[in-house]
């Protein structure tokens, strides 16, 4: 156990080849982090091989797997459209980034007629292709004025569905819209990649490649976001290193206060929400690779989440009602 455990830096960087080291470097792959700790799963054979005595003979050492666990807290790279300092962590557990570098359309343009207060139709300048603006911001300027969400996109009819529930419908003559430069993360199910991570630990320097993963985020009323990452992995070396100086991003994470926590378009009252991203993990067995098995792949994943909402009288909201209808 290293004795000074705030002496340390953590670098990622995605592999051109899987397994392969990318050599990440202080000056432009640091991640700040909390918490970092190396875990060692070895395949340790016992044998029962008759020795003439009550003694049996030692255990060999087989493959074995590599693990690193840290936490990252939750904020932006603090300039919309550019990638937050854990974007790579991100992908490598199964989340492909799309990076809106400039607002869509450059200036604001007049909304088309049929809005309603749940689903903007959009302008000229918008797509038409299905979802490709999901999950993004949509910024309402005139009557009404709101930053909102994409929870849907129609291409064919250019209609937005939205997470928030406006004041009043925006009209034609009377709202503009622009998507916000953004740097999106969604679930994805191909072309995962894979992460070398040093951790220079007080001294030592751990180099662990192939490495995929999981997280949970948790989000505290009045208190921060917190990412927990769990990677998994192939163990390269462990050398005597100095702690490099490294560079981050001075962006300092936001409190979860003063914004707008909705639950089915109505303000929800809550102490935490946390979402598990549940991936799944295997190591493919291969005798012609070092440890004997490949560098780790995501075979299954199972989001969950959970809050905990104070009390609203059934007029406000019925969540058992709801609960019981499988309402989505």
């Amino acid at each position: 156990m290293a004795l000074r455990t705030r002496n340390a830096v953590v670098l990622a960087k995605v592999e051109a080849t899987e397994g392969q080291d990318a050599v990440p470097i202080p000056g432009t792959n640091a991640i700040l982090v909390e918490n970092p700790q190396p875990n060692f799963n070895p395949n340790v054979i016992e044998t029962d091989e008759v020795t003439a005595s009550l003694d049996g003979a030692g255990p060999i050492v087989g493959g074995m797997t590599a693990e690193l666990t840290f936490d990252v807290l939750l904020k932006g790279s603090g300039a919309a459209g550019s990638v937050p300092e854990f974007g790579d962590l991100i992908k490598a557990c199964g989340w492909a980034e799309t990076i809106t570098g400039t607002a869509i359309p450059a200036a604001p343009e007049a909304i088309d007629a049929g809005s309603t207060t749940t689903a903007v139709v959009l302008g000229t300048s918008a797509s038409n292709v299905d979802q490709v603006y999901r999950g993004m911001p949509l910024d309402l300027t005139g009557a009404p004025a709101a930053l909102a969400f994409i929870n849907d996109y129609a291409g064919g009819s250019k209609t937005a569905l939205i997470t928030d529930l406006l004041g009043s419908a925006p009209t034609a003559g009377g709202t503009q819209y622009q998507i916000p430069a953004n740097v999106l993360y969604a679930p994805a199910s191909t072309s995962i990649p894979s992460l070398t991570l040093y951790l220079y630990l007080d001294g030592i320097l751990y180099k662990l490649v192939g490495c995929r993963g999981s997280f949970n985020l948790s989000l505290n009323s009045g208190g921060i976001g917190r990412f927990s990452f769990t990677f998994q992995g192939i163990f390269l070396s462990k050398t005597d290193a100095a702690v490099p100086a490294a560079a981050y991003d001075a962006t300092r994470p936001p409190p979860f206060k003063g914004g707008a926590m909705l639950v089915d378009r109505k303000a929800a009252a809550l102490e935490n929400l946390s979402l598990d991203v549940g991936n799944e993990q295997t190591f493919p067995d291969n005798p012609n690779a070092a440890e004997g098995f490949d560098p780790s792949i995501i075979t299954r994943r199972n989001i969950t989440g959970s809050i905990n909402p104070l009390e609203t009288l059934i007029a406000t909201r019925n969540i058992m009602a709801d609960f019981r209808a499988g309402t989505q």
